[in-house]
């Protein structure tokens, strides 16, 4: 009962979200509703940690694509909602995870997490100053959600 409950908060939570953004790749909610639709539907805490790095992938990608293309107001939004999705995935992570047994969903999750954190770092030192802001605070926000990761993985 409480599982169903916890992925209407969790989709309620990322509806809300769209509407507060201003630019409108955060507006989209950054999720697609095949997205949401199998985030819901999914009870299994593996198959829900496999589709939060797939979302996570390909946000990853949008965020180096908007880069290559110097859409700074694109890049901004597509870390904000990337931030916001790692916080939503590291919260049904801390809430279902089995401490007992590594996940290797998760442990999947940690490695895509590590190589989008160093492309990010690359990517700021690329990024014209005025964007580095954006850059550093997802950065933060990323190593902090990774190093929860790690916890859970190496029972730190």
């Amino acid at each position: 009962m409480m599982i169903p409950s916890c992925l209407v908060f969790i989709t309620l939570a990322f509806v809300s979200q769209a509407n507060l953004a201003q630019s409108p790749a955060a507006a989209a909610d950054c999720l697609s509703d095949l997205d949401k639709r199998r985030l819901a539907a999914e009870a299994g805490i593996e198959k829900r940690i496999k589709i939060c790095r797939e979302i996570s992938d390909r946000l990853h990608k949008a965020v180096e694509q908007a880069a290559k293309k110097q859409q700074a107001a694109e890049v901004a939004s597509l870390l904000t909602c990337w931030g916001d999705h790692l916080d939503a995935s590291l919260r049904d992570v801390e809430s279902f995870i089995n401490r007992k047994k590594r996940s290797g969903a998760l442990k999947d999750f940690e490695i895509q997490l590590r190589k989008a954190i160093r492309d990010m770092e690359d990517a700021r030192l690329k990024a014209p100053y005025e964007e580095s802001a954006h850059y550093e605070a997802w950065i933060d926000q990323a190593k902090k959600v990774h190093d929860r990761f790690v916890d859970f993985l190496f029972q730190r």
